[in-house]
């Protein structure tokens, strides 16, 4: 009986230590910038990224312009107009920076299956999204 406990908390715990652990977030050569964790049936996103370059920032991972903002979205890959702001992200001196939010509610219907980092030129006319993290 012990050993059915033992086996049945395993396979109910597991799951949830990864999803605590994140997704790395990916820049688009390949290289990983940190993590996203996200529970979108209860609408909170924690991010915690490394390497990205302090704004204003010449070329940040691989655009072609300086960027000046940073944002970060939850997407659908199937459906471009759905997406979520997440936050601004500013990173420090040390190229680190800090994301979260709450959304307190259930965002699991909405499709969502990315999580991006989308740098922005000074009029906002260039983009490219810098990181992204597929969820699971």
């Amino acid at each position: 009986m012990v050993v059915w406990k033992t086996i049945a908390a395993l396979v109910l715990v597991a799951p949830l230590m990864a999803q605590a652990a994140g997704v790395p977030l990916l820049d688009p050569a390949g290289g990983s910038h940190g993590t996203a964790a996200v529970t979108l049936s209860k609408g909170s996103v924690r991010m915690k990224i490394t390497g990205l370059p302090q704004l204003p920032a010449a070329n940040p991972l691989g655009a072609t312009f300086t960027a000046y903002v940073y944002k970060a979205y939850l997407t659908s890959s199937a459906d471009p107009a759905v997406e979520v702001f997440v936050a601004d992200v500013y990173p420090n001196g040390k190229s680190i920076a800090k994301a979260k939010a709450a959304f307190k509610g259930d965002l699991s219907l909405l499709g969502l299956d990315r999580v991006v980092v989308t740098a922005y030129s000074k009029d906002a006319r260039d983009s490219l999204d810098v990181l992204t993290a597929t969820l699971q």
